[in-house]
């Protein structure tokens, strides 16, 4: 039974919660509660003939107020009270949110605060106040900076206007460094405020500035590092060129001296012709072992026929066709700088050979706004986007690291067609640190 009843009592409560949800239809029910009364009153008095009698009136309001005060109960007193319980209800769940988001933002380590357009702070949340100290009712300018006034450079007007900002600060109150980021507040009364979040970042800036200085140092020493290997380079391969060469030329010489006076010797004569062939090869494998250290071309002709001549002993060696297309106004660069080219050229067409498959390879060499750029193109099976990333890969890393170390770039990415490129930028009137 209590099952068959329950449908019924649930149409009944809604009925009545839709009643007290519509004031036109509780004065309505109102006003014919108090019709209805009246008129059961009248009859009531008429059959008992009252209606004359001297106290009519009295019995006419004690039975109308009888009759009336259930459906007052019903209809006024009970949602008064229902209002009420609700809108307790809802100031203590209000309040309880209030504590739950008081708690959330206290429990942020970054600080929060709420800045009206009068540049009031309206809120401050723990990690603020400790680190500034108490708010007490004062100005953004006078809490965090200590001004009279406002800051010449205040965003507040158009942050409340509906823009964000993120930016750094150097409080001179705590010598920090704070990251800020400001964005607009829309309040229930409908006026815009500015939401402030902010943030300590003074370790994070430190830790920053030591790991540049820390690379500045790296790439300084890799620099220095460099010039000291093509110094020695260079004096090694003068030292095999002059002294080895000289001392192997001599030796040529009385070989061939020797083959002029005992040609009659026909047995010794062959012995001395297998010597100087083999002379011959060695003053060969000394002047390609010196070149390789360090090319005399690139000191004594310049930078544009030190590049020619690569071009052209890569093709040789490889079989691979290298054309080259050389336009420079000027041929006097810095060894430095001209190293630097050269030797990224060179990685450049080892990696040809290594990792392309190519057939065909492309060079050009060009002054662009007072820089000089490589680009050196092949046909082959192209770079991937990882390899590209990839800083296991020494080659292309010391690349990268010989144009930084003079102000330069290299880029290196697939063709569109097929194959990689390699583009380097790098100032002409730089200099290694």
């Amino acid at each position: 039974m209590a099952r068959k009843d329950t449908p019924t009592n649930d149409t009944s409560s809604n009925h009545l919660e839709r009643l007290y949800c519509s004031p036109v239809l509780l004065i309505a029910a109102v006003a014919v509660s108090v019709f209805v009364s009246e008129v059961v009153v009248m009859l009531v008095l008429s059959h008992f003939d009252l209606l004359d009698h001297p106290i009519h009136h009295i019995l006419d309001s004690l039975m109308l107020v009888a009759l009336l005060f259930p459906a007052l109960i019903l209809l006024v007193f009970r949602p008064v009270n229902l209002h009420l319980a609700q809108r307790r209800r809802a100031e203590k769940e209000l309040a309880a949110e209030r504590n739950k988001l008081t708690h959330i933002l206290n429990a942020i380590p970054a600080g929060v605060c709420i800045v009206s357009q009068n540049r009031k702070i309206e809120y401050a949340n723990s990690a603020l106040t400790e680190e500034f100290g108490p708010v007490a009712g004062r100005t953004c300018f006078e809490y965090f900076h200590g001004r009279p006034d406002a800051c010449p450079d205040c965003q507040l007007d158009e942050v409340c206007a509906g823009k964000s900002y993120t930016w750094e600060w150097l409080s001179e109150k705590t010598g920090k460094t704070y990251e800020i980021f400001d964005t607009p507040l829309h309040n229930t009364d409908g006026i815009t405020a500015r939401l402030s979040l902010v943030r300590n970042i003074t370790a994070r800036k430190q830790a920053a500035d030591e790991l540049r200085a820390s690379r500045e140092r790296l790439r300084s020493l890799s620099g220095h590092l460099q010039r000291a290997r093509e110094e020695e380079r260079t004096a090694v391969s003068r030292e095999i060129h002059d002294e080895l060469g000289q001392v192997l030329a001599t030796v040529q010489l009385g070989v061939s001296s020797l083959a002029e006076e005992y040609r009659d010797h026909q047995h010794l004569v062959k012995k001395i012709t297998d010597m100087e062939l083999l002379i011959a090869g060695a003053i060969s494998t000394v002047q390609r072992i010196s070149t390789q250290l360090r090319p005399s071309i690139l000191d004594e002709l310049g930078l544009a026929e030190a590049i020619e001549w690569q071009a052209r002993e890569f093709e040789k060696r490889t079989g691979i066709g290298c054309s080259h297309d050389i336009l420079l106004l000027e041929t006097n660069f810095s060894r430095d700088l001209a190293t630097a080219v050269f030797r990224i050229f060179q990685e450049a067409l080892t990696n040809v050979i290594r990792h392309s498959g190519a057939t065909r390879v492309r060079v050009s060499l060009e002054e662009r706004n007072d820089r000089l750029v490589l680009i050196v193109t092949d046909n082959g099976r192209g770079i991937t986007a990882e390899q590209v990333r990839d800083n296991g890969s020494l080659g292309i890393t010391g690349m990268r690291e010989r144009a930084f170390a003079l102000g330069g770039r290299v880029r290196i990415c697939r063709s569109l067609q097929a194959g990689t490129v390699v583009i380097v930028h790098i100032p002409i009137n730089s200099s290694g640190g």
